[in-house]
């Protein structure tokens, strides 16, 4: 390694660090909630983020070469856990998401992510004279579904949405057409719009525009139409496939004044230790939602709510700048790469973080349904903070050898 390349980015690297150090703080706080001698949550999180330290410092000191030229046998393996946890899943209310190893248990939806990150950035990079091909879309596309179809029958609908967002950061900083960009989101606006008829037809006639604009050939708007018109259609017999406790959060997000003891009391909550905050909040360990256990989950899901209300608007401010750095300093780093796999990482792992956090934070002030999404480095769990800490190593190591060809 050459002395010039040898320094990581110290702004990527307050931010994990930061955001690790408020993820412990939070922790603390929702296990001092169970009673002061059980910090359960918070011993845990601590231990997970020792480990995943020394996960961050391994993968920033092995050369991204050795992930490139391995990527594929990673994804496959990521594939294969997830195969795994189908039949030796643990089951836990009603899903089988987990291994259990014992002592702890794993989520290997969670590594997923970065697997699949590292197998499409491969593949996208070793064919760039034909990334305005369809098959290439195709394959990317269908390198992304197999896990996300995998995760989708645990079920953990919120963590499968978290690869379509992904795969889509991903092919559009390869550099694909216009218009299959619009094409693949086409089906999400058919499902999203079809509630309104107005806005149905008006969605329509925008992705006829576009595609139209950028490819006037007729195959391309064809193929719009039919995939917008049969996922519309096919809307209704979706939402008879979703789970009961899934229809009830969407329910739940568009009147969530229906069921405010039931499916709603989340939210509520969540919203009520936000707001209860103020400019500086109630103070370290003095929030009233979080400490007399009103707010569910306020150590996983909805962590963000608990800091909030404990250290208000200056805290969640702290927290979403240290997110934005991080996202800034990874993306500039992305287009400062020779290497055309370590810029497809680096602007990944920035957008799949940032995908995670928008997801996170919208949901516990109300602006999209409860998903179950972790918020990265901060919610309690040993997986999600493994892998991204993981994730943050691969980053920091793009840093150091951003000269590479």
């Amino acid at each position: 390694m050459s002395g010039r390349y040898q320094f990581p980015d110290p702004w990527i690297l307050i931010s994990v660090l930061g955001l690790v150090g408020i993820g412990l703080l939070a922790n603390y706080s929702t296990s001092f909630a169970e009673g002061e001698l059980e910090f359960t949550h918070f011993y845990r999180q601590l231990l997970w983020a020792t480990i995943g330290g020394g996960l961050m410092i391994m993968t920033v000191a092995i050369p991204l070469r050795v992930f490139q030229s391995f990527a594929y046998v990673i994804y496959i393996i990521g594939v294969l856990s997830l195969i795994g946890v189908m039949f030796f899943g643990h089951v836990e209310m009603g899903a089988r998401r987990w291994i259990d190893l014992g002592a702890f248990r794993l989520q290997p939806s969670e590594f997923a992510k970065v697997t699949t990150l590292l197998g499409v950035a491969r593949f996208l990079t070793d064919f760039p004279r034909d990334i305005g091909k369809a098959w290439v879309t195709i394959v990317a596309v269908a390198t992304c579904v197999v896990p996300m179809g995998l995760i989708l029958v645990e079920p953990d609908l919120g963590t499968s949405l978290v690869f379509p967002m992904v795969m889509f950061c991903l092919l559009a900083w390869a550099g694909i057409p216009f218009w299959h960009l619009v094409l693949l989101l086409t089906p999400v606006l058919a499902v999203l719009t079809f509630w309104h008829q107005t806005l149905h037809i008006a969605t329509l006639a925008a992705i006829v525009a576009a595609i139209f604009f950028s490819r006037r050939r007729l195959v391309p708007l064809a193929l719009a139409v039919i995939v917008f018109l049969s996922v519309g259609s096919a809307t209704p017999h979706l939402w008879g496939k979703l789970h009961p406790y899934q229809q009830k959060r969407l329910l739940t997000f568009i009147n969530p004044e229906a069921d405010p003891l039931g499916s709603a009391y989340q939210l509520i909550q969540s919203k009520i230790a936000i707001g209860s905050g103020g400019i500086t909040g109630k103070g370290f360990l003095h929030g009233t939602q979080t400490q007399l256990k009103f707010l569910p989950e306020g150590h996983t899901d909805f962590i963000f709510s608990a800091w909030g209300e404990e250290f208000g608007f200056a805290g969640t401010l702290v927290v979403a700048v240290l997110f934005f750095i991080l996202f800034v300093r990874a993306m500039r780093l992305a287009q400062r790469c020779h290497n055309p796999f370590y810029s497809s990482v680096a602007a990944g792992g920035a957008c799949l973080i940032t995908a995670q956090v928008l997801t996170n934070l919208l949901m516990t002030v109300g602006f999209l349904p409860v998903t179950g999404v972790p918020l990265p480095f901060v919610s309690y769990g040993g997986s999600s903070l493994l892998n991204m800490l993981t994730l943050s190593g691969l980053m920091l190591s793009v840093s150091v050898r951003w000269r590479e060809y």
